[in-house]
């Protein structure tokens, strides 16, 4: 995690799933005087974060809809809180196809993250990485470094732990293009409204 901020200077974080919550195991803070504020043990909705439907999106969609009973209405946040299970799973069919989750100001207004699970050698997730970004510093190059840093990272905290990481969904993920061609795909889409001017060109 340590080295991950090095070389993208954002808030890291590394938390595990615990019913229909994520729960913060560790964090490493950047160097910027504005950056995200939060605490190691706090819980926060899965739903609601990165980190969450990064873990939420390796389960099976009728796991998901048990571990929020009261499933009709999901407890919202700000104006981009996914509301109903209907658009989580949606959201989680996504995040399956790209291999990231994103927090798009979901949980707090003005911070976007991206989430990468740390995969096990059955494929599951038991924790997941995230790196979160004020707002204000949103660029797509910024975004398509650091998608590649934490993809970088869990495959070396999976394998750190004694697991087969050959053949890693995030693998395509660690080179650099192929991050930037993700991260550029997301934006064309326009489903999540970026809220900050793209600063990669200035």
């Amino acid at each position: 995690m340590q080295s991950i901020v090095e070389r993208v200077n954002e808030t890291v974080q590394f938390a595990k799933l615990v019913g229909g919550e994520n729960v913060y195991l560790a964090k490493v803070d950047s160097t910027h005087a504005l950056r995200l504020q939060s605490d190691v043990g706090s819980r926060l909705p899965a739903h609601a974060t990165g980190i969450g439907k990064a873990l939420l999106a390796r389960l099976e969609d009728a796991e998901v809809r048990r571990r929020f009973p009261a499933a009709a209405r999901l407890s919202v946040y700000t104006p981009n809180t996914i509301p109903t299970m209907a658009d989580l799973l949606e959201e989680l069919a996504a995040i399956r196809r790209r291999g990231f989750a994103i927090d798009n100001e979901e949980y707090t207004e003005g911070v976007f993250c991206l989430a990468v699970p740390v995969l096990e050698s059955n494929g599951a997730a038991g924790h997941a990485l995230s790196v979160s970004v004020p707002t204000l510093r949103l660029s797509s190059s910024g975004l398509a470094r650091m998608l590649a840093a934490i993809a970088e990272g869990s495959i070396r905290i999976s394998a750190g732990t004694g697991h087969d990481v050959s053949g890693s969904p995030l693998e395509p993920l660690t080179d650099p293009r192929e991050a930037a061609s993700r991260i550029a795909a997301l934006i064309a889409s326009r489903r999540y409204r970026l809220s900050a001017p793209d600063r990669s060109r200035k």
